[in-house]
């Protein structure tokens, strides 16, 4: 009997910093209900990780940027994304190419306007910038992106969207693709926004 090859690493990385003198307990409070989330979790000084169910992650990618947001604070999370790679100071990607699951993640507004610059990283193949293009066409299909900048797409919209609409183009990369990083830097409350 034929087993299915292994599901192939996913995790991510990031950091939250919220614009006030109150950040400590702002951080403390986002992040709070990791550690009964079931993901593999670690914790430094400089960033979060979580590693696993790759719904999980998001939702709780979500949550805690939310969290923050919610109290009125100009927040911003930077955040990075990987599937493919199992170590930290090696990678082996795998032979081929295994989609990840479809998310599962319902539908709905956050309600919390965010602008967000997202960049994708199709790694290792020919053709990656026809990858990263249509993945481009994906945001403007779904109305959150706003512009092409230097290195990054801006993305405007609710919290929710844009990161349902960043998940579904790191997924349709990962489908073809065995080793995919993405970059996104999100941030709610600017005052600059406001101008």
């Amino acid at each position: 009997m034929a087993t299915s090859p292994p599901t192939p690493f996913f995790g991510a990385r990031f950091s939250l910093y919220p614009m006030s003198d109150r950040y400590v307990p702002l951080i403390l409070d986002a992040i709070g209900d990791l550690r009964t989330s079931g993901l593999e979790i670690e914790t430094d000084d400089v960033s979060t990780f979580l590693g696993g169910d790759r719904d999980a992650v998001f939702a709780h990618l979500e949550h805690a940027f939310a969290k923050i947001a919610r109290t009125g604070t100009h927040v911003v999370m930077a955040v990075l994304v990987s599937h493919g790679c199992p170590g930290e100071t090696y990678c082996e990607a795998p032979g081929g190419v295994q989609a990840p699951t479809r998310s599962t993640a319902r539908g709905g507004n956050a309600g919390i306007e965010v602008s967000c610059q997202w960049s994708l990283y199709p790694l290792g193949v020919p053709g990656h910038m026809d990858v990263i293009y249509r993945e481009i066409d994906r945001t403007k299909t779904a109305g959150v992106f706003k512009a092409g900048k230097h290195f990054v797409s801006h993305l405007r919209g609710d919290l929710h969207e844009v990161l349902s609409t960043v998940r579904a183009s790191f997924d349709a990369a990962c489908a073809e693709v065995p080793h995919v990083t993405a970059h996104f830097v999100i941030a709610a409350n600017s005052p600059t926004a406001k101008e």
